[in-house]
């Protein structure tokens, strides 16, 4: 996960930049912090989330009605706050005078230490929102990761017989088995599939309260018609359409591989971190492939090359293609 832990390393040295700034030098730093944010796929999804999240709050409403001079006034949710400390940043990057919100948090009559204060309670918790969402997302990967060496060392075999035993279900026998494995590692409801505008998630859980983690489960088996990749691409849409119903950033979509040739995921970042990961409509779709069907050494089968899936096949599925398999 060092793709996450280098952004919020990242964010931490920008955001020292901000706070130690004088005041002539604060419009740089802000607006470098904001062009960093908005540079990076993972960090711009997280606010295109918050900007289209919280429709009941108005920014700039928010601030004409709730701020004052020495006094001030969040929403009731986290990430209510952390929508309007984002549209601070952005006007102040801007070129908008800081000083006009700033006198709402520092009785201070020096310039450097009212912008400090300013910084300390809005620039400060935005970050640590940024950082706690790549945190989370972290933690999710490291289990998945987990759960893909767990299957494909000690438990492919075993399933792939109940699998090969009752196919009509095999999705079922897989999104099962991830579940128990959620739930063992510490997520605490991994059995819920609430209702959304969207249908059924197969993984809806909370790793803090009710906070829902959105994964999809798909299974991809080139020896069964409609199970192709148009089959995963309808799970990389139902995977977004959920993470819009439950205002989420991020969501995780899982691939059971059980075709005799390996499945190459497209990524949108240059780096090409585990897993790879598109950025669509204001979240991030981790791509989690699980190589769960038994096959020869390499030695044995031969070299064959891999299904290389594009990104427009998943952004984009074309009606015609719904029936490879």
């Amino acid at each position: 996960m060092r793709y996450e832990h280098n952004l919020q390393a990242k964010l931490k040295q920008k955001y020292g930049l901000v706070y130690g700034a004088h005041h002539d030098a604060y419009k740089h730093e802000i607006r470098y912090l904001r062009d960093f944010i908005q540079k990076s796929p993972a960090l711009r999804a997280i606010t295109e989330t918050l900007e289209n999240s919280n429709t009941e709050i108005n920014p700039a409403e928010w601030v004409r009605d709730n701020f004052r001079t020495r006094s001030f006034s969040w929403p009731d949710t986290e990430s209510g706050r952390a929508k309007i400390i984002w549209w601070f940043i952005q006007r102040w990057a801007d070129g908008a005078d800081p000083f006009g919100v700033a006198q709402s948090f520092s009785v201070s009559k020096y310039l450097d230490v009212i912008l400090r204060e300013m910084t300390e309670q809005t620039v400060r918790p935005f970050v640590e929102y940024l950082m706690e969402q790549l945190g989370s997302a972290s933690e999710v990967l490291y289990m998945l990761e987990r759960f893909a060496r767990r299957l494909e060392w000690f438990d492919q075999a075993e399933l792939y017989a109940k699998y090969g035993a009752d196919t009509k279900h095999g999705e079922d026998t897989y999104d099962t088995h991830l579940r128990k494995f959620l739930f063992d590692q510490g997520i605490d409801y991994p059995f819920s599939q609430p209702k959304s505008a969207s249908g059924q998630v197969d993984v809806v859980s909370g790793l803090d309260g009710d906070d829902p983690l959105v994964c999809e489960v798909k299974l991809y088996d080139t020896s069964r018609k409609g199970y192709g990749v148009p089959y995963v691409a309808k799970g990389f849409r139902q995977a977004l359409d959920y993470a819009h119903d439950y205002s989420k950033s991020v969501a995780y979509l899982v691939t059971f591989n059980l075709s005799d040739q390996g499945l190459q995921m497209p990524t949108d970042e240059v780096t090409k971190p585990w897993p790879p990961r598109l950025h669509v409509d204001g979240v991030t779709v981790y791509l989690v492939t699980v190589n769960a069907k038994p096959l020869p050494s390499a030695s044995k089968r031969g070299k064959a090359s891999p299904r290389v899936v594009t990104r427009d096949e998943l952004v984009n599925p074309h009606e015609d293609e719904a029936s490879e398999g």
